[in-house]
């Protein structure tokens, strides 16, 4: 049993699915393979809707990443109307791709979220494509969007490499110019970060990165909880229906018995008094 493999059907299938037939697939697999499988983890709701729409509309899908790569080309050449136009047809490719999910308002700002950062971001593009995602994607479009954990297995990005420092830069400049006509306004100067606030910075990313990892840990673990309470409260209402039924049963042999006990009571007495008629006729006849 491939756990790639596995793993693929898992991702597949309903999020309200997954513990059971991960659990399901656990079983049948050996003793090492099912360490494995139970490592994996049940995908966000944002998540689980990208993996489905990856898999059921992987041509729309293929062309809302396409406008990546294009971009960022449009980025580095300083194409100012290119942008422009990529970033008209990269809105309405987005809105195509999430129209008729029947999301809530939040699980629909992850799923565009994701999808802008996959657009944005080769690494994000892989993980989506993949369609083994377990949480949402963000990209502030200045640094390559951490996959690490947003994967469920690990994948291979060779073919999509982080974009360049340049072209990072260059896209910074775009986007800012880009923003200045549309407003008739002068761009900003770009504030430059020193490297004590460029610290202090990361710090706290990773300090934000870590308590998320913990929230997202505690919150799967009562999930898997929950998953579990539920269906041991299924076995107990199967079992207090079957209970109820069988009370029932007895309930009713009961009823019958003490009527058929009514019935021989009522018969023994008759009988009784048969036998001391007959008894008193054969005192008559003797004395006679």
């Amino acid at each position: 049993m491939d756990l790639r493999d596995v793993a693929g059907e898992l991702y597949s299938a309903a999020p309200g699915d997954f513990i059971a037939r991960r659990n399901a697939a656990a079983a049948q697999a050996d003793r090492s393979t099912a360490k494995q499988i139970k490592t994996l983890r049940k995908p966000s709701a944002s998540a689980a809707a990208i993996n489905a729409l990856t898999r059921e509309h992987p041509d729309l899908v293929g062309d809302v990443l396409d406008i990546g790569s294009r971009m960022r080309d449009a980025f580095a050449s300083r194409d100012r109307a290119e942008i422009r136009a990529l970033t008209q047809e990269r809105q309405r490719l987005l809105q195509r791709a999430t129209d008729g999910l029947d999301l809530s308002p939040a699980v629909q700002r992850e799923v565009e979220e994701t999808l802008q950062a996959a657009v944005i971001d080769p690494a994000a593009a892989a993980a989506v494509r993949s369609g083994m995602l377990v949480r949402a994607l963000e990209s502030t479009g200045l640094e390559q969007v951490d996959v690490s954990d947003a994967v469920a297995l690990p994948i291979d990005i060779e073919d999509f490499p982080a974009p360049r420092a340049g072209r990072r830069k260059a896209q910074s400049r775009g986007e800012d110019a880009d923003a200045a006509e549309a407003d008739d306004e002068p761009a900003e100067e770009e504030h430059t970060e020193s490297p004590s606030e460029r610290r202090e910075r990361q710090r706290r990313i990773r300090a934000a990165e870590k308590a998320v990892a913990r929230a997202r840990e505690d919150a799967e673990a009562l999930d898997d909880e929950l998953d579990e309470t539920v269906d041991r409260r299924g076995d107990l209402e199967a079992e207090r229906d079957s209970l109820q039924r069988r009370l029932q049963r007895i309930t009713d042999d009961l009823s019958e018995a003490r009527a058929a006990e009514r019935e021989l009571r009522t018969r023994i007495s008759d009988a009784q008094r048969a036998v001391r008629e007959a008894e008193k006729a054969l005192r008559d006849a003797r004395d006679d």
